[in-house]
């Protein structure tokens, strides 16, 4: 073969490499445009999810509603339903950091059913004592995450510093500081008459307390039943009727319920408690006074 014949045999190769190379490109640039759409549509996709999220908790916290894990996944679209874990991560973080909220899982108050006093006092007891070394901490962040069973039940909990929580800055109803005051009054009751209280008790406390059975000055409730009803709706106190009554009218126990366990604690009760006292008695008369309150609800 001549030296001409070779140069065009090998001009005619380099050709068809370039023609074989520029006719694959397309494929290879259509896969990665399709990879790049893909993983934008499914962050977009879940991104989706997570504000679908934040706004049923936010709007389930503004009802006192309890958020139930299967009401989160039903809110899902059907190609998120497998990762609400990740999912209800990304919505608790944005809910920290922008809203001031934290999704925070009720404990499971189940008890069994041949467990004395003595047990109960033991269990809880952990609990009890877990927020004393905070220092100035808001009652509804002094409690810890729940170490027994899930209850698959969850309430949006505020985590703003104290000094975000003034009536500037968060504007709440009449009706609200009312029902608060007098709840954290029942819990504290309810706190030192070791965690349970009858219903005999309660009432005799609420009357020199002056919350009669008829009530004035509240917003939509005039008795004190349906004060009660309003606590218990909302799952600040449970109430279990009494078996054996030696009355006539039926009698009751009431012990905290989850949400007071979530957004009070018995740590921030106390320090409630404590905060009738000022800053009229000496450091040493207060620690006292503490340590008596809690074996007084042990």
């Amino acid at each position: 073969m001549s030296a001409r014949n070779r140069k065009r045999a090998r001009m005619e190769e380099e050709s068809e490499d370039e023609y074989e190379a520029s006719s694959s490109a397309p494929s290879q640039r259509i896969k990665v445009l399709d990879s790049v759409m893909t993983q934008d549509w499914d962050a977009e996709e879940i991104d989706r999810n997570v504000k679908c999220i934040c706004r049923y908790v936010m709007s389930c916290e503004y009802k006192k509603k309890i958020i139930r894990r299967e009401d989160l996944t039903k809110l899902l679209s059907d190609g998120c339903k497998k990762m609400l874990p990740s999912i209800l991560d990304k919505a608790k973080n944005r809910l920290r950091n922008i809203f001031g909220f934290e999704i925070t899982e009720l404990p499971s108050m189940k008890e069994k059913a041949n467990q004395s006093q003595t047990q109960k006092a033991a269990s809880t007891q952990q609990t009890q004592h877990n927020g004393q070394d905070t220092q100035q901490i808001p009652p509804s962040q002094t409690v810890k995450k729940s170490t027994g069973p899930s209850s698959g039940t969850f309430v949006l909990r505020s985590i703003l510093k104290e000094e975000y929580r003034t009536p500037e800055i968060i504007e709440r109803s009449t009706k609200e500081y009312q029902l608060t005051g007098i709840l954290y009054v029942i819990l504290g009751l309810i706190f030192i008459g070791g965690q349970s209280m009858t219903s005999a008790d309660l009432n005799g406390h609420l009357n020199r307390l002056n919350v009669k059975k008829s009530i004035i000055g509240i917003e939509d409730i005039n008795t004190r039943e349906a004060l009660i009803s309003e606590f218990m709706k909302d799952n600040y106190i449970k109430r279990s009727k009494m078996p054996d009554a030696d009355t006539e009218d039926p009698q009751f126990i009431y012990t905290w319920g989850p949400r007071a366990m979530v957004e009070v604690g018995h740590a921030g009760i106390a320090a409630f408690l404590l905060s009738f006292f000022g800053n009229d008695i000496e450091p040493e008369q207060r620690a006292d006074l503490e340590n008596k309150m809690w074996k007084q609800s042990g």
